[in-house]
């Protein structure tokens, strides 16, 4: 039997025998597109939970609070007179935010005297604690910055712009390239659907090696090469039409950028696919059951997400965290994925896919030895 058997015969088991290896391949990404694109779809975080507690009650007060009203990060839920009841707020987690202005507030800052407002957050979650204060920090700068103007203006006698360049010297601007609205849809998706991609591949190629282990007689007279490019490619073209399905899908129906060229794009997921593909045969030929294989992959999918740099990145790591990472094929795909996607290029498409390759290489050609031997064993000669 040469390769060309040995592929249909694949093809025929991955669509009719056992179709669960085509729902591995095509179904996992899309599942945790459409799961993460559903919970991120509001891109940043809003509508956060605001209490007030505004011991001043003046007009100048009221002015802060309406601009704390006005931005879309909050929602004013409501108000309290004490000190305890915000914090009691805050601990029942009625709110996740509270902002109490002083007493003298307005009496201190027209006079020229500092004032403090009191930002408390919860910190239990870091997502929503990074929002309200940047957030925060932007409303009361900005109504600190139009309140020293008005006083210069009304003390001094100047203009309105005079004033406000007085009060405000220094003018910060802050210029966010490629993803100018922090959206968690275009930075998070991406790569959780990349590493059930993974998931789905290893999974479909684990379940074709182990199902040869089971019935190990029907290809004992064709060569190991033809036997590994006869069962893996089918696995590698599939896993690239379900690669662009689920890049067509994001950009389509849940916006997310899509820059990347096709050319790019191609060349990247088809590296990242004989890496993965080889990853899995090899780690599927040293199993002895399909249920070892799955929990192998399965421990390994986690380790491998958290470490490819995707979430925290690689610079930050420890060197020995930075090492391992560099195990992982998921890390030079992942985060190029997303440069692609969302800027139009990444400086290390090509290094990443050349290194790829190669670990796609190195594995396969180790998983071809091992199932070799393996099935020696089992089909004596």
């Amino acid at each position: 039997m040469n390769w060309w058997h040995i592929l249909k015969r694949e093809i025929r088991q991955m669509f009719i025998t056992d179709r669960r290896r085509a729902i591995f391949i095509f179904g996992a990404s899309l599942a945790y597109l459409i799961l993460f694109s559903l919970l991120y779809g509001t891109h940043t975080i809003k509508a956060v939970p605001l209490v007030i507690y505004d011991e001043d009650q003046t007009q100048f007060s009221r002015s802060l609070i309406q601009a704390f009203d006005d931005s879309e990060r909050f929602q004013i839920v409501g108000y309290v007179t004490t000190q305890n009841d915000m914090e009691n707020m805050l601990r029942e987690k009625e709110v996740y935010a509270a902002v109490h202005i002083p007493i003298k507030f307005a009496k201190d800052t027209k006079s020229g005297h500092s004032s403090t407002v009191l930002l408390m957050a919860d910190g239990k979650n870091i997502l929503i604690t990074n929002t309200v204060t940047t957030a925060a920090q932007e409303i009361i700068t900005a109504f600190a910055k139009e309140a020293g103007a008005k006083l210069t203006e009304t003390n001094n006698g100047q203009l309105p712009s005079m004033a406000l360049h007085r009060t405000a010297p220094i003018d910060f601007r802050l210029r966010v390239l490629n993803n100018p609205t922090q959206s968690y849809l275009s930075f998070f998706v991406i790569g959780l659907c990349m590493a059930a991609f993974q998931q789905g591949v290893f999974l479909a190629v684990g379940a074709s090696i182990m199902n040869e282990y089971q019935n190990p007689g029907e290809l004992k007279n064709a060569h190991p090469l033809s036997i590994m490019a006869g069962k893996l490619f089918p696995y590698w073209i599939s896993g690239t039409v379900a690669f662009f399905i689920t890049v067509i899908a994001a950009v389509h129906l849940f916006e997310i950028p899509g820059k990347a060229s096709l050319t790019s794009l191609l060349f990247l997921s088809a590296a990242f696919l004989f890496a993965a593909v080889g990853f899995s045969a090899f780690i599927a030929s040293i199993c002895n059951n399909e249920l070892t294989f799955t929990r192998i992959s399965i421990a390994y999918t986690v380790p491998a997400f958290v470490l490819s740099g995707y979430t925290w990145p690689q610079e930050a790591m420890d060197t020995v965290g930075k090492t391992i990472s560099y195990t992982f094929p998921l890390s030079y795909f992942s985060n190029t994925v997303r440069e692609l996607m969302i800027a139009g290029y990444s400086p290390f498409l090509y290094r990443n896919s050349l290194i790829l390759l190669l670990i796609g290489t190195t594995l396969t050609g180790m998983a071809t030895v091992c199932y070799t031997w393996r099935l020696k064993q089992k089909v004596p000669t």
